[in-house]
């Protein structure tokens, strides 16, 4: 499925998905019903992992709807808590 992007008179742009190649010229706008006509645009032409994309829709969604902590940071057997790496490196007092 490819995303095809419409211009509306009374919004200013419409996402709309289609297979490849059948996309017509003019659809109907949901919100008001006028007539909305295809915009053309580069294509999108490098392709991201799956593991960067998920991660930055995850951060992306997490900017509107934070996600809920359901447990403690996890602990070494000494007690202490796991730190980040780069902690490591920083001057104790």
């Amino acid at each position: 499925m490819v995303v095809y992007v419409y211009r509306c008179p009374c919004r200013s742009e419409i996402e709309v998905t289609f297979p490849i190649g059948t996309a017509p010229a003019a659809v109907p706008c949901p919100g008001c019903g006028a007539t909305s006509v295809r915009a053309f645009s580069a294509p999108m032409l490098t392709r991201t992992p799956a593991a960067l994309s998920s991660r930055l829709e995850r951060a992306e969604r997490s900017a509107f709807e934070p996600e809920v902590v359901t447990s403690p940071p996890r602990r070494r057997a000494g007690g202490a808590v796991v730190a980040h790496p780069a902690t490591g490196r920083l001057p104790r007092p």
